[in-house]
């Protein structure tokens, strides 16, 4: 992992090289200020967040962060993928929804092929329209935003 000014790091890929380009450009403190913002919108529904690069596991930014989960999701999120292809199907686009036992719930957002962004909810609390129609949006648009 290579420093390169304020906030932007840039990281060399790691095993999963296949996932994204040889380096990746992400300013920190815009991600953070993602989480911030995804805080107040989704307020007691979030749980937890983490937004981290598919190919090292590293967490970039996160509430509550989960590195348990982001192993388990990047594997997910690969072996959805093989799955659906090898079926024929389309490719897994933007996000998933998991519906889990206790009242919880996960999005997996895909930000391009080498980030990836967890969200635990709490299903009683959370806004599911808010969900859907401002904060997804809202995580594509500001992880895009953080791009070099």
């Amino acid at each position: 992992m290579t420093g390169l000014g304020a906030g932007l790091l840039c990281y060399q890929s790691g095993p999963l090289a296949h996932l994204h380009d040889p380096m990746l450009n992400v300013d920190i403190s815009k991600l953070e200020q993602l989480v911030t913002d995804l805080r107040g919108l989704l307020k007691e529904g979030l749980v937890a967040t983490d937004i981290w690069d598919r190919a090292t596991g590293l967490s970039l930014a996160g509430y509550n962060a989960q590195p348990a989960a982001v192993a388990l999701f990047n594997q997910l999120t690969e072996e959805i993928g093989s799955t659906l292809s090898g079926a024929g199907f389309p490719k897994l686009n933007r996000y998933y929804l998991l519906d889990l036992d206790g009242d919880n719930a996960v999005v997996i957002i895909r930000h391009g092929e080498d980030l990836l962004q967890g969200m635990l909810l709490d299903s009683k609390k959370v806004n599911m329209g808010i969900l859907f129609s401002i904060a997804i949006p809202k995580s594509i648009e500001g992880t895009a935003k953080s791009r070099g």
